[in-house]
Protein backbone atom coordinates (compact mmCIF):
# COMPACT_ATOMS: atom_id res chain seq x y z
CA UNK A 1 0.00 0.00 0.00
CA UNK A 2 2.57 2.06 0.70
CA UNK A 3 4.26 1.85 -2.59
CA UNK A 4 0.65 2.64 -3.90
CA UNK A 5 0.29 5.64 -2.09
CA UNK A 6 4.52 6.78 -3.23
CA UNK A 7 3.62 5.98 -6.96
CA UNK A 8 0.07 8.10 -6.76
CA UNK A 9 2.33 11.09 -4.94
CA UNK A 10 5.41 10.49 -7.52
CA UNK A 11 2.84 10.41 -10.83
CA UNK A 12 0.40 13.29 -9.61
CA UNK A 13 3.77 15.78 -9.36
CA UNK A 14 4.72 14.25 -12.07
CA UNK A 15 1.36 14.85 -14.06
CA UNK A 16 1.99 18.57 -13.13
CA UNK A 17 4.75 19.66 -15.93
CA UNK A 18 3.64 22.29 -18.40
CA UNK A 19 6.09 23.65 -21.36
CA UNK A 20 6.22 24.78 -24.69
CA UNK A 21 7.27 21.86 -27.02
CA UNK A 22 7.52 20.01 -30.09
CA UNK A 23 5.50 16.68 -29.71
CA UNK A 24 5.53 15.92 -33.63
CA UNK A 25 8.11 13.19 -32.97
CA UNK A 26 8.34 10.82 -30.05
CA UNK A 27 12.02 11.83 -29.11
CA UNK A 28 10.93 15.56 -29.05
CA UNK A 29 8.03 14.80 -26.61
CA UNK A 30 10.10 13.08 -24.29
CA UNK A 31 12.95 15.78 -24.52
CA UNK A 32 10.49 18.56 -23.68
CA UNK A 33 8.89 16.30 -20.68
CA UNK A 34 12.68 16.59 -19.82
CA UNK A 35 13.06 20.08 -20.54
CA UNK A 36 9.94 20.72 -18.45
CA UNK A 37 10.65 18.89 -15.37
CA UNK A 38 14.42 20.30 -15.19
CA UNK A 39 13.06 23.59 -15.60
CA UNK A 40 10.69 22.61 -12.55
CA UNK A 41 6.99 23.71 -14.76
CA UNK A 42 4.97 21.52 -12.47
CA UNK A 43 1.81 22.99 -13.33
CA UNK A 44 0.23 20.47 -16.56
CA UNK A 45 2.53 17.39 -17.80
CA UNK A 46 -0.85 16.04 -18.80
CA UNK A 47 0.02 17.70 -21.99
CA UNK A 48 3.11 14.93 -22.38
CA UNK A 49 0.80 12.20 -21.20
CA UNK A 50 -2.54 9.47 -22.96
CA UNK A 51 -5.97 10.25 -22.33
CA UNK A 52 -5.93 7.26 -20.85
CA UNK A 53 -3.23 8.32 -17.94
CA UNK A 54 -4.98 11.93 -17.83
CA UNK A 55 -8.24 9.88 -16.52
CA UNK A 56 -6.52 7.47 -13.91
CA UNK A 57 -5.15 10.84 -13.14
CA UNK A 58 -7.68 12.92 -12.21
CA UNK A 59 -9.55 9.43 -11.05
CA UNK A 60 -7.02 9.55 -8.09
CA UNK A 61 -7.13 13.17 -7.73
CA UNK A 62 -10.85 13.24 -7.08
CA UNK A 63 -10.62 10.17 -4.92
CA UNK A 64 -7.51 12.32 -1.99
CA UNK A 65 -9.20 15.60 -2.88
CA UNK A 66 -12.52 13.70 -1.37
CA UNK A 67 -10.98 12.74 1.70
CA UNK A 68 -9.16 16.10 1.85
CA UNK A 69 -9.82 18.97 -0.19
CA UNK A 70 -6.29 20.71 0.31
CA UNK A 71 -4.27 17.41 -0.01
CA UNK A 72 -3.40 17.65 -4.02
CA UNK A 73 -2.64 21.05 -3.91
CA UNK A 74 -0.41 19.98 -0.82
CA UNK A 75 1.17 17.22 -2.41
CA UNK A 76 2.18 19.28 -5.76
CA UNK A 77 3.59 22.12 -3.50
CA UNK A 78 6.30 19.55 -1.76
CA UNK A 79 6.92 17.48 -4.57
CA UNK A 80 7.59 20.14 -7.34
CA UNK A 81 10.36 22.15 -5.41
CA UNK A 82 11.57 18.12 -4.34
CA UNK A 83 11.13 16.93 -7.89
CA UNK A 84 13.17 20.21 -9.26
CA UNK A 85 15.65 19.85 -6.98
CA UNK A 86 15.99 16.01 -7.92
CA UNK A 87 16.57 16.86 -11.43
CA UNK A 88 18.45 19.73 -11.89
CA UNK A 89 21.54 17.93 -12.03
CA UNK A 90 20.22 14.88 -13.85
CA UNK A 91 21.35 14.64 -17.93
CA UNK A 92 19.52 12.10 -20.37
CA UNK A 93 20.69 11.21 -23.94
CA UNK A 94 17.75 10.07 -26.23
CA UNK A 95 18.59 6.94 -28.57
CA UNK A 96 16.76 4.36 -30.72
CA UNK A 97 13.73 6.01 -31.62
CA UNK A 98 11.57 3.33 -32.60
CA UNK A 99 7.92 4.15 -34.52
CA UNK A 100 5.90 1.60 -35.08
CA UNK A 101 2.88 3.00 -36.82
CA UNK A 102 0.87 4.97 -34.23
CA UNK A 103 3.41 3.71 -31.11
CA UNK A 104 6.81 4.36 -30.43
CA UNK A 105 9.58 3.43 -28.02
CA UNK A 106 12.72 5.91 -27.50
CA UNK A 107 15.52 4.71 -25.24
CA UNK A 108 16.94 7.05 -22.74
CA UNK A 109 20.32 7.21 -21.12
CA UNK A 110 19.92 9.16 -17.88
CA UNK A 111 22.89 10.22 -15.54
CA UNK A 112 22.28 11.00 -11.58
CA UNK A 113 25.26 11.49 -9.33
CA UNK A 114 27.28 9.84 -11.48
CA UNK A 115 25.19 6.75 -12.29
CA UNK A 116 23.64 6.17 -15.16
CA UNK A 117 20.37 4.22 -16.07
CA UNK A 118 18.72 3.18 -18.95
CA UNK A 119 14.94 3.46 -19.76
CA UNK A 120 12.67 2.50 -22.14
CA UNK A 121 9.95 4.93 -22.47
CA UNK A 122 6.29 3.78 -24.84
CA UNK A 123 4.39 6.40 -26.85
CA UNK A 124 1.14 6.79 -28.69
CA UNK A 125 0.19 8.81 -31.14
CA UNK A 126 -3.12 10.87 -29.75
CA UNK A 127 -4.50 13.35 -32.17
CA UNK A 128 -1.29 14.24 -33.64
CA UNK A 129 1.04 14.25 -31.45
CA UNK A 130 3.13 11.86 -29.57
CA UNK A 131 2.08 11.01 -25.71
CA UNK A 132 4.04 9.51 -23.08
CA UNK A 133 1.75 5.91 -22.05
CA UNK A 134 2.79 5.88 -18.08
CA UNK A 135 1.12 2.96 -17.61
CA UNK A 136 2.21 0.69 -19.91
CA UNK A 137 5.96 1.86 -19.78
CA UNK A 138 6.34 -1.52 -17.87
CA UNK A 139 9.78 -1.57 -17.10
CA UNK A 140 10.40 2.34 -18.18
CA UNK A 141 11.71 4.98 -16.36
CA UNK A 142 8.13 5.54 -14.54
CA UNK A 143 8.14 1.98 -13.33
CA UNK A 144 11.72 2.41 -11.68
CA UNK A 145 10.41 5.83 -10.56
CA UNK A 146 7.22 4.82 -8.74
CA UNK A 147 9.04 1.97 -7.14
CA UNK A 148 8.71 -1.14 -9.14
CA UNK A 149 5.05 -1.23 -8.41
CA UNK A 150 4.55 -4.05 -11.05
CA UNK A 151 3.08 -4.85 -14.46
CA UNK A 152 1.33 -1.87 -14.59
CA UNK A 153 -2.07 -0.63 -15.29
CA UNK A 154 -4.39 -3.77 -14.01
CA UNK A 155 -2.19 -3.25 -10.87
CA UNK A 156 -2.66 0.54 -10.49
CA UNK A 157 -6.44 -0.04 -11.54
CA UNK A 158 -6.45 -2.28 -8.66
CA UNK A 159 -4.78 -0.39 -6.08
CA UNK A 160 -7.32 2.80 -7.04
CA UNK A 161 -10.15 0.94 -6.42
CA UNK A 162 -8.96 -0.29 -3.38
CA UNK A 163 -8.50 2.90 -2.15
CA UNK A 164 -11.89 3.77 -3.17
CA UNK A 165 -13.24 1.35 -1.09
CA UNK A 166 -11.09 2.40 2.08
CA UNK A 167 -12.79 3.83 4.89
CA UNK A 168 -11.96 8.11 4.45
CA UNK A 169 -9.95 7.97 8.05
CA UNK A 170 -7.74 5.18 6.98
CA UNK A 171 -6.87 7.11 3.69
CA UNK A 172 -6.66 10.48 5.47
CA UNK A 173 -4.28 8.68 7.72
CA UNK A 174 -1.98 6.88 4.50
CA UNK A 175 -2.19 9.82 2.79
CA UNK A 176 -0.78 11.76 5.52
CA UNK A 177 2.06 8.98 5.98
CA UNK A 178 2.62 9.89 2.60
CA UNK A 179 3.12 13.67 3.10
CA UNK A 180 5.19 12.42 6.23
CA UNK A 181 7.20 10.37 4.01
CA UNK A 182 8.04 13.26 1.34
CA UNK A 183 8.99 15.46 4.31
CA UNK A 184 11.61 13.01 5.32
CA UNK A 185 12.58 12.33 1.94
CA UNK A 186 13.25 15.99 1.17
CA UNK A 187 15.47 15.92 4.72
CA UNK A 188 17.41 13.02 3.28
CA UNK A 189 18.04 15.11 0.07
CA UNK A 190 19.26 17.87 1.85
CA UNK A 191 21.63 16.22 3.90
CA UNK A 192 23.02 14.73 1.04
Amino acid sequence: MKKLILGFCLLAGIAACNTHSDMTSPSGTIDAMFTAMKNGNMDDIKKFITKKDIQFLESAEKLVTSVDPDAIAKMKSKMGDEFKNKVKDVKYTLKNEKVDGDKATVDAEVTENGKTESHTFNLVKEDGAWKISLLNSGDGMFNSMKGDMGPGTQDLEKGLERLKNMNPDSLKMLMQKGMDALDSMKKEMEKQ
